[in-house]
């Protein structure tokens, strides 16, 4: 079966340049991971920001308004719409193959239905912090009240290797970059996220690609490394002096 290497979290912190870090980005998994059938980038735009619509202009249309493709047919990648949302009690989630603008601000539990039944694949990605005590507890509740599948985890690259994710063992878990606000941090995309077995057919690769991600036999592999204790302090000292 072909393999599809997806990063399931992606910003394009900025526009002017967008087009240039999508395709290091496409090129990056290609000469990373080796050839697959497909790289494919997952957008997680935050609220006000519409990238993708900009990106429209310069790459090729699928059938499916959530998808277009980047450069030919024998190294195909995908950039897939979606946006970040943080919820009333302070949880972000993410709607990816989603076009809606969906507003900050509503509580989780509207948030979540509301989202799937909109198709959107839906992640609660790990942050720092964000999984502890109260909004910790709706993190479970969330995975518990939903079918097996119907919700992921994410994991992402800014991550440090000390700080496990926790223990939710009924959710299946989608990898991402989730690259910071910082000069440079565009670099990151393409270097964590997830494999799977699936094909992507020209006109339709969303479908494809949602069938494959709740198929529950698929296997999610992750990849790449998760941050180094030095490069996440770093990290966190930039944000803090921005």
């Amino acid at each position: 079966m072909p393999e599809i290497a997806i990063d399931a979290h992606v910003h394009l912190h900025d526009p002017a340049n967008a087009l240039t870090h999508v395709k290091a980005a496409c090129a990056q998994l290609y000469d990373t991971l080796g050839h697959k059938t497909a790289a494919v980038l997952m957008l997680a735009e935050q609220a006000g920001r519409n990238v993708f619509g900009l990106l429209r202009d310069s790459l090729e249309p699928s059938a499916e308004p959530e998808a277009l493709w980047v450069g030919n047919r024998a190294d195909p990648a995908l950039v897939v719409a979606g946006r970040q949302i943080v919820t009333y009690e302070g949880l972000e989630i993410l709607a990816l193959a989603c076009t809606d603008m969906v507003e900050d601000g509503l509580h989780a539990r509207i948030l979540v239905p509301w989202l799937l039944e909109r198709d959107a694949i839906v992640v609660l990605p790990w942050g720092v912090g964000k999984w502890l005590g109260k909004r910790g507890k709706l993190v479970r509740e969330l995975i518990a009240d939903h079918p097996h599948g119907a919700l992921f985890l994410g994991d992402n690259g800014g991550r440090p290797s000390f700080w496990r994710m926790g223990a939710f063992p009924s959710a299946r878990v989608l990898s991402g970059s989730d690259p910071l606000p910082l000069p440079g941090s565009a670099r990151r995309i393409g270097t964590f996220g997830t494999i799977l077995s699936a094909s992507l057919t020209r006109d339709h690769p969303v479908r494809d690609l949602k069938a494959a991600l709740r198929n529950p036999a698929q296997r999610l592999e992750p990849f790449g490394r998760t941050a180094s204790v030095a490069r996440f302090g770093r990290d966190q000292l930039r944000l803090r002096m921005r």
